[in-house]
């Protein structure tokens, strides 16, 4: 293809990063082939100058983002008063230990006799005979002498005690049945629910929390946490 002589005057400065650009002065001949090659190098140095327009498609909007815990929210323009806290009441379970009565069963008072075998000693009297001889006096001796000399006969009674047992009923002690109440420990095992409170704090604000009032639970430090409340005693 001939480009033709170019004159000293009208030199084109080179283009960086860019194909050279042919020279006006082209022959009639190559008229339709070097419009071709300007409309293609205008299109080449056009994409990379400037980024390539977006498909047809790409031009759809772009879903919102979703803010999550740690990107910033979407601004909020609603600027009116904020709504009434929201809160919960917390319960737990407790023991209600009380007693009642059982029957354990029931004690009887029985009298029953027995029989046993008893010595005693017991003194008794006896009687018994024994001969004495003695010897007869001057007077008795005068008035004996006259009386006749016969066979005679003296009984003597001889006695002895003998034991004689009566028995007799003697009250000896009383025997009562008493109930009496006595007081012991017992352990006593269960299973006690409670309800907690969990804040879930997604935000992260320069200022300090405020202390707390009222009994209240101070919150944890700022920026994303979760913090566990203690129940109040």
């Amino acid at each position: 293809m001939d480009f033709g002589t170019t004159p000293a005057a009208t030199v084109a400065e080179p283009l960086a990063f860019h194909s050279p650009v042919p020279d006006s002065t082209m022959t009639a001949t190559s008229t339709g082939t070097s419009t071709s090659t300007s409309t293609s190098t205008e299109a080449y140095l056009r994409s990379l100058d400037t980024p390539a327009p977006a498909p047809a498609h790409a031009a759809e909007p772009m879903p919102r983002p979703v803010p999550t815990a740690a990107g910033p929210l979407a601004p909020d323009t609603d600027t009116s008063a904020p709504g009434a806290p929201v809160e919960f009441t917390c319960r737990e379970e407790r023991l209600d230990i009380s007693t009642e009565w059982h029957v354990l069963g029931t004690a009887r008072l029985r009298k029953y006799v027995t029989t046993e075998q008893v010595e005693r000693r017991v003194p008794v009297v006896r009687e018994r005979v024994r001969v004495e001889r003695v010897r007869v006096s001057d007077a008795e001796r005068a008035s004996l002498t006259e009386e006749e000399i016969a066979e005679a006969v003296e009984e003597v009674t001889v006695r002895e005690e003998r034991p004689v047992v009566r028995k007799y009923l003697a009250p000896i002690e009383r025997v009562r049945l008493v109930v009496e109440r006595y007081t012991e420990e017992e352990l006593v095992q269960d299973e006690l629910r409670r309800e907690n409170v969990e804040i879930h704090d997604t935000t992260a604000s320069a200022t300090p929390a405020p202390s707390p009032t009222n009994g209240s639970m101070p919150l944890a430090p700022e920026g994303p946490h979760s913090t566990t409340l203690r129940p109040m005693v």
